[in-house]
């Protein structure tokens, strides 16, 4: 692969940020563990190494023989404290926190373009840095960000703020100034490396499934593996009886109008059944995964002993709690070739692929799918309610326009039936900034038609609630 940055991971969110902020310059960031070490970092031969850490996450364990490898080295955050004290230096209590303060950068590198001006600094540690270290960059009487010149090592304790271009300057002063990166990271590229991936999977396997689940991942991948494998292939769709409405359905019109061959097992029954009684959250996702895995498996294991399995599992899977891991002892050949993708690089293939605008843009879905949104016990009687729910939310949202600017959009089933006399349906509409999802204000008179249809189409609803609840992206609960 070309020249990389290498991102130390001490927050998934900071770091898929940093990574998405240096793939928007065209400079290829990868995300590895924390723990990495100096052999390994060095196996690697970045061009930059790039740690990351915000407020509030735990320490983690930095070795300090990455600053002996000549590689320059940016740590943003809490990781730049780190940095530090491998350098000979420390940290000590909290100087500033929670304060927008004047910040006036000094001549570096690091900092070019970059005007003195105010910042939102989350908390600022007081610094004690060695003599071969200087400030660059200082406010209130504090250091906010210093560098080693000669050694190209340079430290900044404030984290990147949401639709920041200072932001973005700094990393591409790094990664194509300082480290002398290539912007060779382009949509050709990256589709290549989903390319490659698949035509070494094709040199040692006879025959290729690929598992789809009606989302564009899992779509561009059976296009590539079609276009890869030629007739030796097949796409491989499990319906648990957990799809929003008619969504089976589209997924036999997607593949049949792409030309592409899809086998198409129902295990609805069978998924229905294991979920009976099932009440927590954690639990029935545990069920549906693991029926879901052993039908993938067993299906893929009917075409015979050298059969690839192609999984649509990309980059922000991997990082957000993607399920990679149970794939682990399937004992088969596994391919992923959207690993190396973000979802926003994945839809940009879509479109470069002519995929249709519905597909290419279909909102996030969660794996145990409508399950996911039931709060209690998943029935027949349930699913067909929420589905009902579901259906008329997203036509209301469709209808005025608003589909586009959302993150997410869909209702969930909370129960309640014992105490209002019918079930509880509570809908949510997201934006998301940074990594925080945010309640959409919807305008009240959507809120209100969708609110009478609902319970004029489905009568064992008996109450329709709005939810403004900002969350995390990581604690988001229904998907």
């Amino acid at each position: 692969m070309h020249d990389m940055i290498l991102i130390l991971n001490y927050s998934d969110e900071f770091s898929l940020e940093v990574a998405r902020r240096l793939r928007a310059e065209q400079i290829y960031g990868r995300i590895i563990s924390g723990m990495t070490t100096a052999a390994q970092v060095k196996e690697l031969a970045p061009k930059g190494v790039i740690l990351c850490g915000a407020v509030g996450n735990a320490p983690g364990v930095f070795d300090a023989g990455i600053l002996d490898l000549g590689i320059p080295v940016l740590a943003l955050g809490h990781a730049s404290h780190m940095m530090l004290a491998a350098q000979g230096g420390a940290s000590a209590g909290v100087a500033l926190a929670e304060k927008r303060v004047h910040i006036q950068f000094e001549k570096s590198m690091l900092f070019a373009g970059i005007e003195n001006g105010e910042r939102y600094l989350k908390e600022v540690m007081t610094l004690m840095l060695p003599l071969d270290v200087q400030v660059t960059a200082s406010a209130a009487g504090c250091t906010i960000a210093f560098e080693h010149t000669e050694k190209k090592q340079y430290g900044i304790q404030f984290e990147l703020e949401r639709n920041d271009p200072e932001g973005s300057t700094i990393l591409k002063n790094f990664a194509r100034d300082i480290c002398a990166c290539c912007a060779w990271w382009t949509e050709d590229a990256y589709r290549k490396s989903a390319e490659i991936s698949l035509t070494h999977a094709a040199q040692e396997g006879d025959f290729a499934v690929c598992s789809v689940s009606g989302g564009i991942d899992s779509a561009v991948a059976a296009k590539l593996t079609r276009e890869t494998f030629g007739e030796q292939m097949i796409a491989l769709f499990v319906d648990t009886g957990l799809m929003r409405e008619n969504e089976a359905e589209k997924v036999k019109e997607t593949f049949e109008a792409m030309d592409i061959p899809l086998r198409v097992v129902d295990c609805s029954e069978q998924v229905l059944n294991a979920l009976r009684g099932k009440m927590d959250m954690r639990e029935k996702r545990e069920v549906v995964l693991r029926l879901l895995h052993e039908e993938v498996i067993r299906q893929t294991a009917s075409f015979g002993e050298h059969v690839t399995l192609v999984l649509g599992t990309n980059y922000s899977d991997v990082w957000t709690g993607g399920v990679k891991d149970s794939w682990e002892d399937a004992g088969l050949l596994i391919e992923e070739p959207l690993l190396n993708l973000f979802k926003s690089e994945v839809r940009t293939m879509a479109c470069q692929m002519g995929f249709d605008e519905e597909l290419t843009n279909r909102k996030p879905f969660p794996a145990l799918g409508l399950g996911a949104r039931i709060v209690g016990e998943v029935t027949q009687e349930r699913l067909h309610a929420l589905r009902t729910a579901e259906r008329v939310f997203r036509e209301e949202i469709e209808l005025a326009g608003m589909h586009k600017k959302l993150f997410k959009y869909f209702p969930v089933m909370a129960g309640a039936v014992h105490v209002l006399g019918g079930e509880v349906v509570i809908l949510r509409a997201v934006t998301q900034s940074g990594g925080t999802l945010l309640p959409a204000r919807l305008p009240y008179d959507l809120v209100e038609r969708t609110v009478a249809r609902i319970r004029e189409e489905e009568p064992s609803i008996a109450r329709v609630f709005y939810d403004q609840t900002p969350t995390q992206v990581g604690q988001e609960t229904f998907g």
